[in-house]
């Protein structure tokens, strides 16, 4: 699978970007080698799939220095503040895409004609490039460091689960 996603949240050179994705599955249980266990165990498959999206939630305007107006302490000659604004804000020219890349590897077992069920899958996802402040500046520059696409993070984990179902006459029972 492949995306190509286009956002106006970034300047014009970096618009657009690809986003790859493949997955793939495995049902063992289908093979000729498997038939004689078919009586007590019903189901079995691995799978794995890896995939990048793109995060364009970065904020409007990220890439455009703008100036914010500040609270004056100067009177004009009428007695009114002045009207002040604040140095520009520092932008980064490299503002791009956040990147989410996931990656999953699973196991389904189903027993006793998938009365019994088992599943377990492992997975990271990391999203890179995300958008953090640049190196501290010196506060004589009035300004704060830009956004730049610095940061990372990184979420690892597995999840297992296991299922019941059965029948009672009418009464279907799951856990």
């Amino acid at each position: 699978n492949g995306r190509y996603d286009g956002s106006s949240s970034f300047p014009q050179n970096k618009q657009w970007a690809f986003f790859p994705s493949v997955s793939a599955g495995y049902r063992f249980s289908e093979e000729a080698y498997f038939k004689s266990l078919k009586s007590w165990w019903s189901n079995g498959k691995i799978r794995a799939s890896y995939g990048h999206i793109g995060n364009e939630n970065v904020g409007a305007n990220q890439f455009i220095s703008t100036m914010s107006p500040v609270t004056s302490y100067w009177l004009n000659g009428s007695g009114l503040p002045l009207t002040m604004f604040g140095a520009p804000t520092l932008v980064s020219d490299n503002l791009t895409w956040e990147r989410v890349v996931t990656t999953d590897v699973g196991v389904d077992l189903g027993f006793f004609n998938n009365s019994l069920t088992f599943g377990f899958d492992w997975y990271q996802r990391e999203t890179q490039d995300m958008l953090a402040r640049g190196q501290e500046l010196p506060s004589v520059l009035g300004t704060s460091a830009p956004l730049t696409n610095s940061g990372t993070l990184r979420t690892r984990g597995w999840e297992l689960s296991i299922g019941w179902n059965h029948s009672f006459g009418d009464a279907q029972v799951y856990a």
